[in-house]
């Protein structure tokens, strides 16, 4: 069993968040974050030129046989295979022309051919279309030399929905592909899951905004921007809050905002030193906590909790681990929060370019770069000979994670691991 099947066999079903005790494995903390996430109800119809990234909160059906009508899939002539007597060549009269848009459907007159268009309709007889490239024409005649499968080049009513079939069910997340499907079934608007309210809070005495002159002993706010940038798509972030190191201050925040949005993503503050308020908090401000760490590195903090009906993911200070921890669990949960069926992390086979050390006791998500193919297909990734949770650039030049399992010590060159790409939002 994979690491991708192991989590959705752990998540399904699960009504209820989980508490975990001591270091919760990833399998364990996804589904009790999972088990916290019930799925907003709400929906609204909006354009479905405006539905990109959305996720359905009603199925959409199709208002009609797609295609309509049977129609030309080439430009050339359709005509009557039965009128094709002997070996051949033949030569059929031109009795009419077809173009994209015409409201009739007039019949083909026997022994002749009708000049049609792609996306023309088919007239009543014919039963084939052959391209304009497979014949010759001369005046009011075409001669050809090959005789026409049977529906050659002809789009059947039909062929590719039924009316009425379901063409995207309850939960998908509309992507351009299904926009067109959406569109192509003569849905003008869709049914969808009102957008996800989410708050994200950013901690910490010593951050600034970036761009302003840096005081001593301070650092650049990495995580607000790069967090806002995660959290895109099906999901409106209503506030971004720097809170600082002080209880009070972030359990007034966090039970504020709990009434008001359906989750609440901090950055920092959530270890175990004097410094660090977040767990108490939660707790002050009425919340209970599911998982509190996981055997994951980065990101070993963790935090997933619940204040009332809103969901509290609580990530790692440093950028990398809060963006791991972040694709591991959080995005997965807001997905789910969303209405979205879509919620497990597609996991993939890779295989590594070098050996790779590994101090066993947690699972580890690496940054790695796909950099070549193998002879079986499989991507070959490079990956470092560490993960740094404060260090940027490597981050920035992978295309996803390697899965190193808790307990390996060394992957070897050429052996399979499992790749968590990085992708767009849900």
């Amino acid at each position: 069993m994979t690491l991708a099947q192991d989590i959705e066999k752990q998540s399904c079903g699960c009504d209820t968040p989980a508490l975990t005790v001591g270091l919760a494995s990833v399998e364990q903390a996804l589904a009790a974050g999972l088990a916290l996430a019930g799925p907003i109800t709400q929906c609204e119809v909006v354009p479905v030129s405006a539905a990109c990234g959305r996720v359905l909160g009603a199925a959409v059906r199709a208002k009609a046989a797609m295609p309509p009508f049977d129609n030309s899939a080439m430009d050339g002539y359709a005509l009557r295979r039965s009128d094709l007597v002997g070996a051949g060549p033949w030569t059929l009269a031109i009795s009419g022309r077809i173009a994209a848009g015409s409201p009739n459907n007039p019949h083909l007159p026997a022994g002749t051919a009708a000049r049609i268009f792609t996306g023309a309709p088919v007239p009543c007889g014919a039963d084939a279309v052959v391209m304009q490239e497979f014949v010759e024409r001369k005046g009011d005649y075409i001669t050809l030399d090959h005789c026409p499968d049977f529906d050659e080049n002809i789009r059947r009513r039909g062929e590719d929905i039924a009316c009425n079939a379901e063409v995207l069910p309850i939960g998908k997340v509309l992507g351009p592909r299904d926009i067109a499907l959406a569109a192509g079934a003569g849905a003008g608007a869709v049914c969808v899951h009102r957008k996800l309210r989410i708050a994200l809070l950013t901690t910490g005495d010593e951050v600034q905004p970036a761009g302003q002159p840096l005081e001593r002993g301070c650092i650049w706010d990495v995580n607000t921007p790069m967090m806002i940038a995660a959290l895109s798509g099906a999901a409106t972030v209503v506030t971004t809050q720097t809170v600082a190191d002080d209880a009070q201050a972030l359990e007034k925040c966090l039970r504020r905002l709990s009434m008001q949005v359906d989750l609440i993503v901090t950055t920092g503050g959530v270890s175990v030193g004097e410094e660090d308020h977040m767990h108490a908090a939660i707790h002050a401000a009425g919340g209970e906590i599911s998982v509190a760490g996981v055997a994951v590195k980065p990101g070993k903090p963790l935090t997933l909790a619940r204040i009332g009906q809103c969901c509290v993911v609580g990530l790692p200070g440093n950028p990398v681990s809060a963006l791991v921890t972040w694709t591991i669990f959080g995005k997965p949960i807001a997905a789910r929060l969303a209405g979205s069926k879509q919620y497990a992390a597609r996991y993939r086979q890779v295989v590594a370019d070098r050996n790779l050390s590994h101090k066993p006791g947690r699972c580890e998500y690496r940054p790695a770069k796909i950099v070549a193919v193998d002879d079986c297909g499989r991507d070959v990734v490079s990956a470092g000979s560490a993960t740094h949770s404060a260090k940027l650039l490597p981050l920035a030049g992978a295309d996803g994670m390697v899965v190193i399992p808790a307990e390996t010590k060394t992957v070897k060159r050429g052996e399979r691991l499992e790749f968590l790409l990085f992708e767009p939002n849900f």
